[in-house]
């Protein structure tokens, strides 16, 4: 059987939910992580049907455009996890359709091994196995992060991104 990487002609949005620090220290690990995260019916409904396997790969970009993919160490591919997020309530019959479901992606630990200035590229994927082929869906790239060869002090993640650590937190997914 062989097997296939092609485009699809439909883009599906990927979002940074949680941005990489913008400082660390060399080797250290990535806290808060890279996460990323879509609301993609068609990925949402492959995922539930077990059609199509799901997953996303980090690439590390310096900022001449040099890959720098190979410097980092941990989990830079990961496969899709399914969360359904409670909404707020509205009223009226309604209410029970304000949950949404997510697929993210967490990648952690990582660490980097080489200093310097650097961006993430997530990559999202759907691997068909019927049909042998992979399709590149989507993708979105991070803010800096710059690697220092010396301590760097821990980076508060902002309010929106502790909620969503906490989430993937209580799902099992990601461990502070």
């Amino acid at each position: 059987m062989s097997s296939s990487t092609q485009t699809m002609s439909r883009q599906v949005t990927v979002d940074i939910v949680v941005q990489p620090p913008s400082i660390i220290g060399l080797t250290r690990r990535l806290i808060p992580p890279v996460v990323a995260r879509t609301s993609d019916p068609q990925l949402i409904s492959d995922v539930i049907n077990n059609s199509k396997q799901v997953y996303a790969t980090s690439m590390l970009t310096s900022t001449n455009g040099e890959d720098y993919t190979s410097a980092l160490n941990g989990n830079w591919n990961v496969t899709a996890q399914l969360i359904a997020n409670s909404g707020g309530s509205r009223g009226g019959s309604s209410s029970r359709h304000s949950r949404s479901q997510w697929l993210y992606f967490v990648f952690d630990p990582v660490r980097i091994g080489v200093q310097g200035t650097y961006t993430f590229t997530v990559v999202i994927s759907a691997l068909s196995l019927t049909e042998g082929s992979s399709v590149v869906v989507g993708g979105k790239t991070t803010r800096p992060v710059t690697v220092v060869n010396q301590a760097a002090p821990p980076e508060r993640p902002s309010s929106s991104e502790r909620q969503v650590l906490r989430q993937l937190e209580a799902a099992g997914l990601y461990r502070p």
